[in-house]
């Protein structure tokens, strides 16, 4: 089995644990992320918005 492949089952593996023993913990960290995502979105936007004006 190549490197590549194990750490990409090994991921997997983890995330399924995690999913099972840890269900909010991960939704929550999950929302999170979105929620970072989300706020950098609308700062490019507002950046651009002032730019242009």
């Amino acid at each position: 089995m190549n490197i590549k492949k194990a750490l990409l089952l090994s991921a997997a593996a983890v995330l399924v644990y995690t999913l099972i023993a840890h269900p909010t913990q991960l939704g929550d960290g999950v929302q999170s992320i979105f929620g970072w995502i989300g706020d950098g979105i609308q700062s490019v936007f507002a950046f651009f918005r002032s730019a242009v004006d």
